[in-house]
């Protein structure tokens, strides 16, 4: 088998930094996890987002709800086939607020047209991901519009309204660690949703029936757009 990474990277892969190579390397058949521990140096929760909104997305594990500093965290993942025959990583997040542990959980799936990242528990929204290899041996996420998963008829925000995601990971030379960087923004409110920081990271034996049950979506999608 091949990873979810190596697959829609291709040759692209090898371009990686030799660390993530190794953590993006990790498929189903390995029978690993990969568990990490770090600290988010800045987590931004954009006050203009309505209420509502924010708490409903940190109910369904979809995002946190709250601005703050130096946030211990933790960001493991999972590896498995679901049952669409989908090579598929689930990454459980834990952010350590001084008030109370959040969760942020997605599962990236290798699909018909390439990465879909599934956000949530149920999950609650989906992006479609173009992965990059910088110069430097970084891996960058840049999505499409942002779409809803919720019952009814399908609906994404659109033009100014479009929710996009980024992401980047890269190997820090002189701090032996790895650093990230994630954002939700729009045209109109520019960044919703930020946090950065860095973790060190290891693997662990998992078969799939130690896949902890949080790393299975509620319910199986087959949308992907």
């Amino acid at each position: 088998m091949t990873s979810v990474y190596q697959s829609l990277l291709g040759s692209d892969f090898e371009r990686l930094h030799p660390n993530l190579q190794w953590r993006y390397g990790i498929d189903a058949a390995q029978n690993l996890s990969q568990v990490t521990d770090g600290m988010l140096e800045s987590v931004y929760v954009n006050p203009m987002m309505t209420s509502p909104f924010v708490k409903f997305m940190a109910r369904r594990s979809a995002m946190t709800n709250k601005s703050s500093r130096l946030v211990p965290f933790t960001m493991n993942n999972y590896f498995y086939v679901d049952e669409l025959g989908r090579e598929c990583m689930a990454t459980l997040r834990n952010f350590n607020y001084s008030s109370g542990t959040q969760k942020l959980n997605s599962v990236q799936v290798v699909g018909a047209e390439g990465l879909v990242d599934y956000f949530g528990d149920g999950p609650t929204v989906l992006f479609p991901i173009t992965l990059r290899v910088t110069p430097g041996g970084a891996i960058t996420f840049d999505s499409g519009p942002m779409r809803f998963l919720l019952k009814g008829p399908k609906w994404s925000p659109r033009s100014i309204a479009a929710v996009r995601l980024e992401y980047i990971e890269k190997w820090d030379e002189e701090n032996n660690r790895f650093h990230c960087d994630g954002r939700i923004s729009n045209a109109v409110m520019g960044e919703m949703y930020r946090y950065r920081g860095w973790f060190a990271a290891r693997d662990e034996p998992c078969t799939i029936d130690q896949v902890p049950d949080e790393a299975w979506p509620y319910r199986l999608v087959e949308r992907e757009n």
